[in-house]
């Protein structure tokens, strides 16, 4: 049953029935039609259900198995041709095939039965189309023309589910009309119809009928379970132009089109009726419109594909069935917290500026790269539904135990307000720089800068001209082959000085944030022996985290021992900031930054292999300093 309007150049304005799925009439879903994620596959042409004739109104039942078309097609029986816009009149056909599909699959006919009539003697009357099948009230509704008790050219029926030939249909008293009436749409609950009419107040005449564009129209089901008059969708619903064939999608949403942009024809767009009122239409993009008439939207129970109907390019012939896979956007927010290497729960941090990859498992493929905000968080506005990922650190190097998190994004009525997880990230174990037991004699007994080849040297010297260490009796290098440990201790710093270098430093530009700081700490040993009376005899002041050691302080017994490592700690820290910043740039820049910082400190004693307490008191072995790394914020 093809209608008409004088005042628009389609082709045809079709008179058909949305099958419902249904949804709520109030929804609060967040779920968002995808503008900004890859666009949709090319809208493909449902070849099963298509003809050379006008087909329009695809409904597609919840299990996926029956799809249903109305068309103007030739059919058994059809000889007459009613008009050249009419053809043979409307009936309803349908096809089914085994096993529901996610996909419809309407361009591959060797998964579906051929096209054939539905219910031939009810749904093939002349002008009958549209169907609408309502779940929960095991009805079937319908447009049909001068059936019994039909108000006027075209009226809205409902039959019990499923059809018996006994079974007569009843017109929908108080929502059909004199004028010409059709696609009706329901809510879920079954208590909200819309339905498409061209009624006006006064009554059709020969001079005046259908020929006006149609409006979308609302009756509510009574408790009595009578129907209320109808009266028309306010706007934005309705535009003054023309709206039809309106369609309850599962995802609660009312599906319709609209001529509200007439330089593109009928556009399909959806409203929602939220906090009672209905919400600003939108308009789907492409490939669900065109720039030729789109009209008669169906979306699939699982709400991954919307079927319509349309006269653009590459179909059969006039309105073909269409369908294109829905595409959604699930928002992704996910929270890092920062641990320190150990996980003392003391020192959490938001994982700030870190690199995060989002990576769709199936394909290995990376969908997104980005970094945490500096309140630790990540977001995400658009994966696809129903999609298995893992969330992971870009920088494996840079933590512990970065596999990353696994999730599967919902499906599109599960949406909500999309994917919220949280990731802990632990930092590395920075490595700490120890003396091998027995191994190095670190400094001459009593002095206190390192034992290298260049500083024994030096230390000879000043010993030799006795103008420098004139009352520093404790220097004594006579007890040990310093000339020996002087070479090892050489290849002990250029190990040091390279793995800062090669590791400490990007380590730090790369998996650390502005706000933090890389502490190099320096710690000073010496053995429990104690030393003769002599005096400090340089002239800068030593300050370490818990002593001062001014020029000319007396170094005598355990109190001297206690101030000698502090002393080592402290030119122990220079020598080496002054060797990494004579070997390296970015080390320089970085220091400059104060992102690298220094500290140091005495007072620890190295006892011999007895244990803490015990062992040999005049150990050079144990006459050494440590260096430890860790990374803080600012």
């Amino acid at each position: 049953m093809l209608h008409r309007f004088h005042s628009f150049t389609m082709a045809a304005l079709l008179l058909l029935t949305v099958f419902g799925c249904s949804g709520v009439p109030e929804s609060s879903t967040k779920d968002t039609l995808s503008e900004t994620s890859s666009e949709p596959e090319t809208a493909r042409n449902a070849t099963l259900l298509n003809s050379k004739a006008d087909d329009f109104a695809p409904v597609l039942f919840t299990d996926g198995r029956t799809v249903l078309v109305t068309s103007n097609r030739k059919r058994e029986g059809s000889v007459l041709i009613r008009s050249p816009e009419y053809l043979y009149g409307e009936a309803v056909y349908t096809a089914t095939r085994a096993e529901g599909r996610i996909s419809p699959e309407l361009d591959q006919l060797e998964k579906w039965t051929s096209v054939a009539p539905f219910y031939p003697g009810i749904m093939d009357r002349l002008n009958t189309g549209t169907p609408l099948l309502h779940d929960a009230t095991a009805r079937l509704y319908f447009s049909a023309t001068y059936l019994e008790g039909a108000d006027g050219g075209a009226d809205i029926y409902t039959l019990p589910w499923p059809l018996s030939e006994e079974a007569e249909a009843l017109s929908l008293q108080n929502v059909n009309s004199p004028w010409w009436d059709g696609h009706p749409a329901l809510s879920h609950d079954g208590t909200m119809l819309i339905f498409a009419s061209d009624r006006i107040e006064t009554l059709p005449s020969v001079q005046d009928t259908g020929r006006h564009a149609p409006q979308l129209w609302l009756s509510r089901l009574n408790q009595s379970g009578t129907w209320s008059s109808a009266e028309a969708l306010p706007p934005p619903v309705n535009s003054g132009t023309a709206e039809m064939s309106p369609h309850f999608g599962a995802d609660g949403w009312l599906y319709y089109s609209t001529k509200r942009w007439p330089e593109t024809g009928f556009e399909i767009v959806r409203s929602r009726l939220l906090h009672g009122e209905w919400t600003e239409p939108e308009r789907l993009p492409a490939p669900y419109n065109s720039a030729h008439d789109d009209v008669f939207p169906f979306l699939t129970a699982d709400q991954m594909y919307l079927l319509f109907s349309s006269n653009r390019p590459g179909g059969q012939g006039g309105y073909d069935i269409w369908f294109a896979e829905m595409s959604y956007c699930v928002p992704l927010e996910v929270v890092v917290r920062l641990f320190d290497a150990e996980r003392d729960t003391r020192q959490i941090n938001p994982g700030a500026h870190i690199a995060l990859e989002v990576i769709e498992s199936a394909t290995g493929r990376s969908v997104v790269k980005n970094y945490t905000g500096s309140d630790g968080r990540f977001y995400e506005s658009c994966l696809e539904v129903g999609t298995h990922y893992t969330v992971k650190p870009v920088s494996k190097s840079c933590y512990q135990d970065t596999d990353g998190v696994d999730f599967t994004t919902p499906l599109p009525g599960e949406i909500g307000d999309g994917v919220s997880l949280s990731i802990d990230l632990r930092r590395l174990h920075l490595p700490e720089f120890h003396v091998v037991t027995d191994s190095i004699p670190f400094f001459v007994t009593g002095y206190w800068y390192p034992n290298t080849t260049a500083e024994l040297e030096r230390l000879r010297h000043r010993l030799e001209t006795g103008k420098e260490l004139t009352n520093a009796n404790f220097i004594d290098t006579s007890d040990y082959d310093y000339d020996i440990a002087a070479q090892r201790v050489d290849t002990w710093f250029a190990q040091l000085y390279a793995a800062i270098d090669r590791m400490l430093v990007p380590l730090l530009d790369t998996c650390y944030g502005d706000a933090d700081t890389l502490i190099i700490f320096v710690q000073g040993y010496v053995d429990p022996r104690g030393l003769a009376w002599g005096t400090f005899e340089e002239k800068q002041e030593v300050r370490t985290r818990s002593a001062v050691v001014k020029p000319g302080t007396v170094m005598q017994r355990q109190d001297g021992n206690v101030k000698l490592s502090h002393l080592r700690s402290w030119y122990a820290m220079h020598m080496i900031d002054d060797q990494m910043a004579s070997r390296s740039e970015r080390y320089r820049y970085l220091r400059d930054q104060q992102r690298i910082r220094y500290q140091c400190d005495g007072g620890y004693i190295g006892y011999g292999e007895g244990g803490d307490t015990e062992g040999e008191i005049n150990d050079p072995l144990k006459r050494k300093f440590t260096v430890s790394v860790e990374v803080r914020r600012k």
